[in-house]
Protein backbone atom coordinates (compact mmCIF):
# COMPACT_ATOMS: atom_id res chain seq x y z
CA UNK A 1 0.00 0.00 0.00
CA UNK A 2 1.57 3.16 -1.10
CA UNK A 3 1.43 7.02 0.69
CA UNK A 4 -1.27 8.20 -1.34
CA UNK A 5 -3.62 4.74 0.09
CA UNK A 6 -2.60 5.71 3.74
CA UNK A 7 -4.22 9.26 3.64
CA UNK A 8 -6.96 8.05 1.77
CA UNK A 9 -7.80 5.44 4.19
CA UNK A 10 -10.31 7.10 6.48
CA UNK A 11 -11.63 10.36 5.07
CA UNK A 12 -13.88 12.70 6.29
CA UNK A 13 -16.98 11.06 4.97
CA UNK A 14 -16.50 8.36 6.57
CA UNK A 15 -15.96 9.53 10.01
CA UNK A 16 -18.94 11.35 9.96
CA UNK A 17 -20.67 8.27 8.92
CA UNK A 18 -19.31 6.57 11.95
CA UNK A 19 -19.22 9.21 14.64
CA UNK A 20 -23.02 8.91 13.21
CA UNK A 21 -23.35 5.86 14.52
CA UNK A 22 -21.20 5.86 17.74
CA UNK A 23 -23.48 8.73 18.87
CA UNK A 24 -26.85 6.99 18.40
CA UNK A 25 -25.40 3.61 19.69
CA UNK A 26 -24.50 5.57 23.21
CA UNK A 27 -27.47 7.43 23.15
CA UNK A 28 -29.69 4.29 22.45
CA UNK A 29 -27.31 2.79 25.27
CA UNK A 30 -27.94 5.82 27.77
CA UNK A 31 -31.66 5.43 27.20
CA UNK A 32 -32.42 1.66 27.37
CA UNK A 33 -29.91 1.46 30.36
CA UNK A 34 -32.04 4.08 32.62
CA UNK A 35 -35.51 2.71 31.60
CA UNK A 36 -34.07 -0.70 32.53
CA UNK A 37 -32.75 0.81 36.19
CA UNK A 38 -36.23 2.71 36.87
CA UNK A 39 -37.91 -0.64 35.90
CA UNK A 40 -39.09 -3.12 38.35
CA UNK A 41 -36.91 -5.93 36.89
CA UNK A 42 -34.81 -7.99 39.67
CA UNK A 43 -31.31 -7.02 40.08
CA UNK A 44 -30.11 -10.27 38.44
CA UNK A 45 -32.23 -9.30 35.17
CA UNK A 46 -31.28 -5.74 34.96
CA UNK A 47 -27.16 -6.48 35.04
CA UNK A 48 -27.84 -9.43 32.30
CA UNK A 49 -30.03 -7.21 30.18
CA UNK A 50 -27.79 -3.96 30.35
CA UNK A 51 -24.66 -6.85 29.66
CA UNK A 52 -26.41 -8.07 26.70
CA UNK A 53 -27.17 -4.49 25.36
CA UNK A 54 -23.22 -3.46 25.85
CA UNK A 55 -22.38 -6.64 23.91
CA UNK A 56 -24.99 -6.11 21.25
CA UNK A 57 -23.86 -2.41 20.80
CA UNK A 58 -20.26 -3.57 20.87
CA UNK A 59 -20.68 -5.73 18.07
CA UNK A 60 -22.50 -3.19 15.57
CA UNK A 61 -20.02 -0.63 15.99
CA UNK A 62 -17.10 -3.20 14.74
CA UNK A 63 -19.32 -4.38 12.25
CA UNK A 64 -19.79 -0.97 11.05
CA UNK A 65 -16.17 -0.18 10.93
CA UNK A 66 -15.73 -3.61 8.42
CA UNK A 67 -18.46 -2.45 6.97
CA UNK A 68 -17.22 1.26 6.32
CA UNK A 69 -13.77 -0.06 5.49
CA UNK A 70 -13.55 -3.45 4.49
CA UNK A 71 -11.51 -2.53 1.32
CA UNK A 72 -9.31 -0.54 3.10
CA UNK A 73 -8.78 -2.99 5.55
CA UNK A 74 -8.34 -5.40 2.91
CA UNK A 75 -5.43 -3.93 1.51
CA UNK A 76 -4.01 -3.13 4.64
CA UNK A 77 -3.81 -6.51 5.58
CA UNK A 78 -2.67 -8.01 2.27
CA UNK A 79 0.55 -5.24 2.35
CA UNK A 80 1.05 -6.40 5.94
CA UNK A 81 1.47 -10.13 4.67
CA UNK A 82 3.42 -9.33 1.87
CA UNK A 83 5.53 -6.87 4.03
CA UNK A 84 6.07 -10.03 6.59
CA UNK A 85 6.46 -12.45 2.98
CA UNK A 86 9.04 -10.48 1.77
CA UNK A 87 11.03 -10.16 5.19
CA UNK A 88 10.96 -14.10 5.71
CA UNK A 89 12.18 -14.27 2.05
CA UNK A 90 14.88 -11.77 2.97
CA UNK A 91 15.77 -13.64 5.73
CA UNK A 92 15.30 -17.40 4.61
CA UNK A 93 19.10 -18.04 4.98
CA UNK A 94 19.43 -16.62 8.70
CA UNK A 95 16.18 -18.38 9.66
CA UNK A 96 17.78 -21.68 7.91
CA UNK A 97 20.68 -21.25 10.02
CA UNK A 98 18.90 -21.37 13.00
CA UNK A 99 17.29 -24.31 11.66
CA UNK A 100 20.24 -26.10 10.93
CA UNK A 101 21.82 -25.36 14.70
CA UNK A 102 18.30 -27.07 16.50
CA UNK A 103 19.02 -30.03 14.46
CA UNK A 104 22.33 -30.68 15.11
CA UNK A 105 21.79 -29.86 18.74
CA UNK A 106 18.69 -32.71 18.68
CA UNK A 107 20.15 -34.97 16.23
CA UNK A 108 23.46 -35.06 16.74
CA UNK A 109 24.96 -36.11 13.94
CA UNK A 110 28.51 -34.83 15.02
CA UNK A 111 30.67 -33.04 17.67
CA UNK A 112 33.19 -30.74 18.24
CA UNK A 113 36.99 -32.73 17.15
CA UNK A 114 34.95 -35.30 14.69
CA UNK A 115 35.85 -35.45 10.87
CA UNK A 116 32.69 -35.08 8.77
CA UNK A 117 32.47 -34.20 5.05
CA UNK A 118 29.49 -32.41 3.61
CA UNK A 119 29.00 -31.27 0.33
CA UNK A 120 32.07 -32.15 -1.08
CA UNK A 121 33.55 -29.99 2.06
CA UNK A 122 36.14 -32.66 4.50
CA UNK A 123 37.78 -31.45 8.09
CA UNK A 124 38.13 -31.66 11.39
CA UNK A 125 35.43 -29.70 13.40
CA UNK A 126 36.64 -26.97 15.47
CA UNK A 127 33.99 -25.24 16.61
CA UNK A 128 29.76 -24.87 16.39
CA UNK A 129 27.91 -21.59 16.24
CA UNK A 130 24.14 -20.38 16.16
CA UNK A 131 24.92 -19.48 12.44
CA UNK A 132 28.02 -22.05 11.42
CA UNK A 133 30.67 -24.30 11.83
CA UNK A 134 33.38 -23.98 11.54
CA UNK A 135 36.09 -26.66 10.24
CA UNK A 136 39.63 -27.41 9.19
CA UNK A 137 40.13 -28.91 5.52
CA UNK A 138 41.44 -32.30 5.03
CA UNK A 139 42.32 -32.90 1.76
CA UNK A 140 42.09 -31.46 -1.00
CA UNK A 141 38.93 -33.70 -1.32
CA UNK A 142 39.66 -37.23 -0.89
CA UNK A 143 42.93 -37.34 -2.46
CA UNK A 144 45.05 -37.39 0.36
CA UNK A 145 44.13 -37.63 4.28
CA UNK A 146 46.11 -34.86 5.60
CA UNK A 147 45.42 -31.19 7.12
CA UNK A 148 45.56 -28.68 4.55
CA UNK A 149 46.02 -25.68 6.47
CA UNK A 150 42.79 -23.45 5.69
CA UNK A 151 39.84 -22.90 7.71
CA UNK A 152 36.63 -23.27 5.91
CA UNK A 153 33.28 -21.68 7.69
CA UNK A 154 29.99 -23.57 6.39
CA UNK A 155 26.69 -22.14 7.04
CA UNK A 156 24.39 -24.82 9.41
CA UNK A 157 21.52 -24.08 6.95
CA UNK A 158 23.77 -26.89 4.85
CA UNK A 159 22.70 -29.56 7.78
CA UNK A 160 18.89 -29.56 6.86
CA UNK A 161 19.59 -29.85 2.42
CA UNK A 162 22.98 -31.55 2.62
CA UNK A 163 23.59 -35.26 3.59
CA UNK A 164 26.64 -35.31 6.44
CA UNK A 165 29.20 -38.11 6.46
CA UNK A 166 30.60 -38.74 9.93
CA UNK A 167 34.25 -40.47 9.87
CA UNK A 168 34.31 -40.71 13.30
CA UNK A 169 31.58 -42.69 15.26
CA UNK A 170 33.29 -41.06 18.80
CA UNK A 171 31.88 -44.38 20.31
CA UNK A 172 34.63 -44.45 23.04
CA UNK A 173 37.65 -42.80 24.48
CA UNK A 174 39.88 -45.15 22.02
CA UNK A 175 40.84 -44.69 18.44
CA UNK A 176 37.78 -45.03 16.15
CA UNK A 177 38.76 -47.20 12.64
CA UNK A 178 36.93 -47.12 9.45
CA UNK A 179 36.39 -49.53 6.58
CA UNK A 180 38.54 -47.08 4.10
CA UNK A 181 38.63 -48.11 0.04
CA UNK A 182 41.85 -47.54 -2.18
CA UNK A 183 41.29 -47.97 -5.80
CA UNK A 184 44.33 -49.28 -7.96
CA UNK A 185 44.03 -48.99 -12.27
CA UNK A 186 46.01 -51.83 -13.49
CA UNK A 187 46.13 -53.18 -17.90
CA UNK A 188 43.65 -55.64 -18.01
CA UNK A 189 46.07 -58.22 -18.99
CA UNK A 190 47.30 -62.40 -18.31
CA UNK A 191 49.06 -60.50 -15.15
CA UNK A 192 45.72 -59.10 -13.55
CA UNK A 193 46.38 -62.05 -10.85
CA UNK A 194 49.77 -61.05 -10.04
CA UNK A 195 48.25 -56.98 -9.41
CA UNK A 196 45.60 -58.09 -7.19
CA UNK A 197 47.50 -60.96 -4.97
CA UNK A 198 50.67 -58.55 -4.71
CA UNK A 199 47.97 -55.76 -3.30
CA UNK A 200 46.58 -57.96 -1.10
CA UNK A 201 49.33 -58.86 0.24
CA UNK A 202 50.83 -55.23 0.96
CA UNK A 203 47.35 -54.54 2.55
CA UNK A 204 47.84 -57.59 4.82
CA UNK A 205 51.30 -56.93 5.78
CA UNK A 206 50.43 -52.82 6.49
CA UNK A 207 46.69 -53.57 8.21
CA UNK A 208 47.67 -56.55 10.18
CA UNK A 209 48.43 -54.84 13.44
CA UNK A 210 44.82 -53.64 13.18
CA UNK A 211 42.29 -56.25 12.47
CA UNK A 212 42.25 -57.12 16.53
CA UNK A 213 41.43 -53.99 17.79
CA UNK A 214 39.17 -52.85 14.50
CA UNK A 215 37.31 -56.39 15.28
CA UNK A 216 36.86 -54.87 19.20
CA UNK A 217 36.06 -51.41 18.02
CA UNK A 218 32.93 -52.82 15.22
CA UNK A 219 31.50 -55.04 18.00
CA UNK A 220 30.91 -52.18 20.23
CA UNK A 221 29.31 -50.13 17.55
CA UNK A 222 27.28 -52.76 16.38
CA UNK A 223 26.23 -53.48 19.63
CA UNK A 224 25.50 -49.57 20.40
CA UNK A 225 23.83 -49.44 16.65
CA UNK A 226 22.19 -52.48 16.20
CA UNK A 227 23.88 -53.60 13.25
CA UNK A 228 26.41 -56.60 11.87
CA UNK A 229 29.91 -56.71 12.28
CA UNK A 230 31.53 -56.14 8.70
CA UNK A 231 34.17 -58.11 7.07
CA UNK A 232 37.72 -56.57 8.93
CA UNK A 233 39.98 -58.40 6.76
CA UNK A 234 41.42 -56.76 3.53
CA UNK A 235 39.76 -58.02 0.87
CA UNK A 236 39.82 -56.90 -3.25
CA UNK A 237 36.73 -56.33 -5.60
CA UNK A 238 37.28 -55.77 -9.22
CA UNK A 239 35.53 -53.19 -11.12
CA UNK A 240 35.35 -52.86 -15.08
CA UNK A 241 35.57 -48.89 -16.41
CA UNK A 242 37.27 -49.51 -20.02
CA UNK A 243 37.06 -51.95 -21.78
CA UNK A 244 41.17 -52.46 -21.53
CA UNK A 245 41.72 -51.69 -17.96
CA UNK A 246 40.26 -53.16 -14.80
CA UNK A 247 40.11 -51.32 -10.88
CA UNK A 248 41.53 -53.36 -7.92
CA UNK A 249 39.23 -51.93 -4.88
CA UNK A 250 40.73 -52.98 -1.85
CA UNK A 251 39.13 -52.23 1.62
CA UNK A 252 41.06 -52.30 4.47
CA UNK A 253 40.19 -51.11 8.33
CA UNK A 254 42.04 -48.78 9.53
CA UNK A 255 42.62 -46.29 12.00
CA UNK A 256 40.57 -42.69 11.30
CA UNK A 257 43.49 -40.79 11.63
CA UNK A 258 45.95 -42.88 9.64
CA UNK A 259 44.20 -42.97 6.14
CA UNK A 260 46.65 -40.80 4.73
CA UNK A 261 49.77 -42.82 6.30
CA UNK A 262 48.08 -46.44 5.88
CA UNK A 263 47.29 -45.59 1.73
CA UNK A 264 50.51 -44.41 1.20
CA UNK A 265 52.44 -47.09 2.78
CA UNK A 266 50.01 -50.02 0.98
CA UNK A 267 50.71 -48.61 -2.25
CA UNK A 268 54.54 -47.98 -1.79
CA UNK A 269 54.64 -51.74 -0.97
CA UNK A 270 52.46 -52.55 -3.75
CA UNK A 271 55.11 -50.52 -6.47
CA UNK A 272 58.10 -52.10 -5.23
CA UNK A 273 56.74 -55.64 -5.77
CA UNK A 274 55.13 -55.08 -8.51
CA UNK A 275 58.19 -53.31 -9.78
CA UNK A 276 61.05 -54.16 -8.58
Amino acid sequence: MNAIDFKTLFNHEDYAIFGVIVLTLLLLYFFISGTVTRSRMTNDQKRRFIGNIRGTFFFVAVASIFALWATELYQFTISIAAFFAAMAIAGKEVILCFGGTFYRAFARPFSVGNRIEIDGIRGDIVDVGLLSTQLLEVGPKDYTQQLTGRMITIPNSLFLTKEVFNETDALTDHQDFVLHVIKVPIKLDRDWEKHRDTLLNAANEVCGEYIEPATAFFKRLAKKRHVDVPLIAPRINIKFDEPEKIFLMVRVCIPVDKKGTVQQLITRDYLKKTYP
